[in-house]
């Protein structure tokens, strides 16, 4: 009998030998969770980066100056970024519990 733990031919294992690859499994999976974190902090800061380019004239009107404003309120971005990126494994749970 095989399951999604426990595939055919793992009841001739030992102990012992299940415990060091389900460990190492464990391990691996979180490697893939950090750096998956790393791309989406990378992404955070793309995002909250970005700014837009204005023109700004001096009070006489004759000369004009260019300014960079930022697009985001970084830390309002980072903080709802943040707490999608930490809910979304609950989020696609939910999704996929509904279909």
């Amino acid at each position: 009998m095989s399951s999604l733990f426990t595939l055919r031919g793992f009841q001739l294992l030992s102990n012992s030998s299940l415990i060091v690859m389900y460990f190492l499994f464990l391990i691996y999976l979180f490697i893939g969770i950090g750096i998956i974190a790393d791309k989406f902090m990378e992404a955070i800061e793309v995002i909250t980066s970005t700014t837009e380019r204005h023109e700004v004239w001096d009070k006489s009107g004759k000369k004009k100056f260019f300014i960079e404003r930022p697009v985001w309120n970084a830390t309002l971005a980072n903080l709802s970024l943040m707490a999608l990126g930490s809910s979304a494994p609950e989020i696609f749970l939910n999704v996929l519990g509904v279909a």
